[in-house]
C-alpha cells in the first residue's frame, strides 16, 4: 500500500491570503489525497472481507476438529480400544430399569457338579476313634463324596508303524505292507490330533507362533517350529474346499444375512476382510478391494435374495435384495449429533429407536400390527421433518470442483431420509434384528488376531486364515467339538454344514 501524499494543513487566514493559483493548487492536492484515501479504504475493505471469510473457515475447522476429538466408541463407530486411558464419561440417554446389577432371576448358571461315575475312587476310612477303639471291622454308616476335577499330565504318545517286507516264494519279488491313509511315508511326522491342536490354538485361540511353540514345549516336552504349524494349517486348509463350497451355497440361500468388512493388514498393506454371517454360518474372505468387486468374489451376494443387514456402506445397496441397517450404528451417530452438535431431533429419534428396540425384544418374534407400523413410521417422519429446521447451514463452497461439504448432522439426516425403509426393516420384519452384531462379532475376532500377532505376512496366508476361521466359527455356532472336527479335516474328512440341521 503506497504512502499518503504529503499535504500541509493551512489555517483560514492563510487560505484567504493565498492567490487564486495557490488556492487551485491546494484544492488539486486535496483531491489527490482524498482519492488516495478512498483507494486505501477500498483495499482495507477487501482485506477485511478476506479476513472475515478466513475466520469463518478457521472457526468451522476448529469446530470440526473438536467434534473429531470428542468422538469415541459410544458416539461413533470407533472401537473401544481407541478411547485410550481416559475413558469417556457414560452419558446414558435411557432411563434406569430398577434392576440390580449381576445375574437376573432364572438366569442359567454354570456350576461344577459331581459326576455319577468318576474315573478313580479313593476310599478314606477312619482307623480308630478318638477314644482309642479300632474301627477297621465296624460297618460304614454313610459315605461322604468329594470329587476333584483335574487333568492327567499331558504327554505325546508315539506310535511306530513298521512296514514289513516279504519276498514272494513264487516270483521272488519283495512285497511291502501298506501304511494307513493318514500316515505319510516319512521317518517322523505329527498325527492328525497334534495337527488339529496346532490349528485349534493358532486359528481359534489366536496364539502367536512363538507362544504356541513354547506351550507345546512346556506341556508336551517338544517345541514345534513355525514351519510345522504352518504345515498343519496348510494340511487342514487343503481339505476344506468341500466345506467352503457347501457353506457358500447354503449361506446364499439364507433368509437373513449379516455383512461387514474391515481393514486387514497383509504384507504391510491394507487389504480388506469381508464377512457374511447368519446365526449358524460364517464366511470370511480377504481381498484387495473393499467394494463390489470383493463382494462378488465371495460368490454369495450376487445370488442372494433375502434380507441383507449392514452398516449402510454404499456398495451393499447395489445388490437387488431387501436391506436392513444396523441401528446400533445409527444410535451412536444420533448420540454424537445430539451431544456435540446440539441437534434436538437426533435425541428424539434416538429415543424412538430405543423404544422400538425394547418393544421388539418384548414381543419375542411376534410381528407388529399394520396400525402400529404406520404409527412408528409417522413418528419417524415427523422427527426428521422437524430436523430440517434445526440442521446447521452448510459452509460455503470453497473450491471450484466437487460438491460443497456438508455437516455430519446433515449427512446423517439425509441418510435417514433416503434409507428409511432399511432403517425400519426390523419393525416390518420379525426376523430382521435391530443390529448387525452377528457380523461385527465375527469381524472383532479377526481384529483381535491382528492386535496379537500383527499383520499377515502373505496374501495366501491371510486367505488360508479366512477359510480356517470360517470352518472354526461355523463349528462353534453349531455347538460342535471344534478340536475333533479339525482333526477330521486334517485327515481329509471335513464336516459339511449341509449335513447338519440348524438356523440360517
Amino acid at each position: 500500500m503506497s504512502p499518503i501524499p504529503e499535504f500541509k494543513i493551512y489555517t483560514r487566514a492563510e487560505v484567504e491570503a493565498m492567490s487564486e493559483s495557490e488556492k487551485v493548487e491546494h484544492i488539486l492536492r486535496l483531491q489527490e489525497v482524498v482519492l488516495h484515501l478512498v483507494g486505501v479504504c477500498e483495499a482495507l475493505r477487501g482485506q477485511n472481507e478476506t479476513l472475515v471469510l478466513r475466520c469463518e473457515q478457521l472457526e468451522r475447522r476448529v469446530k470440526e476438529l473438536e467434534e473429531r476429538l470428542n468422538q469415541n466408541s459410544r458416539n461413533s463407530s470407533k472401537p473401544p480400544s481407541s478411547d485410550g486411558p481416559a475413558k469417556p464419561v457414560v452419558k446414558n440417554l435411557r432411563e434406569k430399569t430398577g434392576r440390580k446389577p449381576g445375574g437376573q432371576p432364572n438366569h442359567p448358571g454354570a456350576t461344577l457338579r459331581q459326576v455319577q461315575t468318576p474315573e478313580h475312587i479313593r476310599t478314606h476310612a477312619p482307623a480308630q476313634c478318638a477314644c482309642g477303639h479300632g474301627l477297621a471291622q465296624e460297618p460304614v454308616i454313610r459315605v461322604e463324596r468329594y470329587q476333584v476335577f483335574d487333568v492327567p499330565e499331558p504327554r505325546v504318545v508315539v506310535t511306530e508303524h513298521q512296514v514289513e517286507v516279504k519276498r514272494c516264494p513264487g516270483c521272488g519279488r519283495a512285497c511291502k505292507g501298506v501304511l494307513p491313509p493318514d500316515v505319510a511315508y516319512a521317518p517322523v511326522q505329527y498325527g492328525p490330533r497334534v495337527m488339529a491342536m496346532l490349528v485349534y490354538l493358532r486359528v481359534y485361540q489366536l496364539l502367536p507362533y512363538e507362544r504356541l511353540s513354547e506351550l507345546c514345549r512346556d506341556l508336551f516336552g517338544f517345541p514345534v517350529s513355525k514351519a510345522s504349524i504352518e504345515a498343519a494349517e496348510a494340511q487342514v486348509d487343503g481339505h476344506l474346499q468341500p466345506f467352503v463350497d457347501a457353506l457358500t451355497q447354503r449361506i446364499a440361500r439364507a433368509e437373513v444375512l449379516h455383512a461387514d468388512e474391515t481393514g486387514f493388514r497383509v504384507e504391510g498393506h491394507t487389504r480388506w476382510l469381508h464377512v457374511l454371517a447368519t446365526e449358524a454360518l460364517t464366511l470370511y474372505g480377504v481381498h484387495d478391494q473393499r467394494g463390489r468387486e470383493a463382494m462378488d468374489a465371495q460368490g454369495v451376494l450376487p445370488e442372494f435374495q433375502g434380507r441383507l443387514i449392514h452398516d449402510c456402506w454404499g456398495p451393499y445397496f447395489q445388490y437387488d435384495c431387501l436391506h436392513g441397517l444396523c441401528n446400533a450404528h445409527l444410535l451412536r451417530e444420533l448420540k454424537f449429533a445430539h451431544e456435540e452438535q446440539r441437534q434436538a431431533w437426533a435425541f428424539d429419534l434416538y429415543m424412538l429407536l430405543e423404544i422400538l428396540c425394547g418393544l421388539k425384544t418384548a414381543r419375542a418374534g411376534e410381528p407388529f400390527s399394520e396400525e402400529a407400523i404406520a404409527s412408528f413410521e409417522a413418528m419417524y417422519d415427523g422427527i426428521l421433518a422437524r430436523g430440517c429446521l434445526e440442521l446447521p447451514a452448510d459452509p460455503p463452497k470453497t473450491g471450484r470442483r466437487g460438491r460443497a461439504k456438508k455437516s455430519k448432522a446433515r449427512n446423517l439426516h439425509e441418510r435417514l431420509l433416503k434409507h428409511r425403509d432399511a432403517a425400519l426393516r426390523f419393525v416390518h420384519d420379525p426376523q430382521v434384528p435391530f443390529t448387525n452384531n452377528l457380523a461385527e462379532q465375527a469381524v472383532r475376532m479377526a481384529k483381535v488376531q491382528q492386535k496379537i500377532s500383527g499383520c499377515m505376512r502373505t496374501l495366501p496366508g491371510a486367505q488360508r486364515f479366512a477359510r480356517l476361521r470360517s470352518y472354526v466359527s461355523t463349528l462353534k455356532k453349531h455347538g460342535m467339538n471344534i478340536l475333533r472336527y479339525i482333526a477330521d479335516a486334517a485327515s481329509g474328512c471335513p464336516w459339511l454344514p449341509c449335513n447338519e440341521a440348524g438356523p440360517g
